[in-house]
């Protein structure tokens, strides 16, 4: 009797480190994807770097790893794309970024997001290595029609697949005027998601400033300028927009000013 009542205190003491644990996930998970979002805004290396030692960290609790790996490979996805011009740096990131998302499949091969944000990663691989251009493409196209069929409403699925095909040749089925449907499609399915906690949520705000660069690829800079501006009613943090705005009114200025006035000291 002794032993049956050790057993279940011991079953029971398990039970409950095991719900403490993944309480403690949860919450760190919540806390990073704040410090994420605002780090993104920012563009904020340093920040991103920070976050993630403590995604590292936090995948040595043993719970819910494969989502913690998500948000690890989306980190080093996040700091690749923001330090783009740095060769070195940004091939680094995306190689860790790859690595990451596939520990996060293979845990969990049913988790939509892995699969649509591995598609990219494979994309943005083939910036560094074009010698892997129909390798990546073929893989990265499988990847996103693995999401799309898991989770056929998912708007990063469409968001993420708009902007492989704007860097895609219109002859391999690509081009400017595809992606634009896609991040349509993608701008409408965001309306409708609201929060989803611990899970993936990001894209609200930067779908409406690549369907703006969409409408810039075509030359139809007023419309693109209403969409950057969508994106800060969305996000008003969003520096990516704020950046991008910046610039285009610092090229319209000096448009306006005349020849001696663009030289004056």
């Amino acid at each position: 009797m002794k032993k049956v009542l050790l057993v279940m205190f011991i079953v029971f003491v398990t039970i409950g480190i095991k719900a403490k644990e993944r309480a403690t996930v949860d919450k760190h998970i919540l806390a990073i994807k704040s410090e994420q979002r605002d780090a993104v805004d920012k563009g904020d290396l340093e920040k991103l770097k920070e976050i993630s030692s403590k995604l590292e960290r936090l995948s040595t609790f043993g719970d819910k790893e494969w989502l913690v790996n998500y948000y690890l490979a989306l980190n080093s996805y996040r700091i690749s794309t923001i330090a783009y011009d740095n060769k070195e740096m940004s091939e680094k990131y995306i190689e860790s970024a790859k690595e990451t998302i596939r520990k996060s499949i293979k845990d969990k091969d049913d988790f939509v997001e892995s699969h649509a944000l591995f598609s990219s990663i494979l994309g943005i691989e083939i910036g560094f290595k074009p010698h892997l251009g129909m390798i990546n493409g073929m893989q990265s196209g499988k990847e996103i029609e693995v999401a799309r069929k898991l989770a056929p409403e998912n708007p990063r699925v469409y968001l993420i697949d708009g902007i492989g095909k704007l860097y895609t040749p219109k002859m391999f089925g690509g081009g400017v005027d595809k992606a634009m449907e896609l991040f349509e499609k993608a701008a409408e399915l965001f309306e409708k998601e609201a929060d989803k906690g611990i899970y993936p949520d990001w894209g609200k705000d930067e779908v409406y400033v690549w369907l703006g660069n969409a409408y810039k690829e075509k030359k139809e800079d007023s419309t693109a300028t209403i969409l950057y501006k969508k994106a800060l009613q969305v996000n008003p943090d969003c520096g990516w927009a704020k950046d991008i705005l910046k610039k285009d009114s610092l090229k319209s200025t000096e448009k306006q000013l005349p020849d001696d006035s663009v030289n004056y000291k």
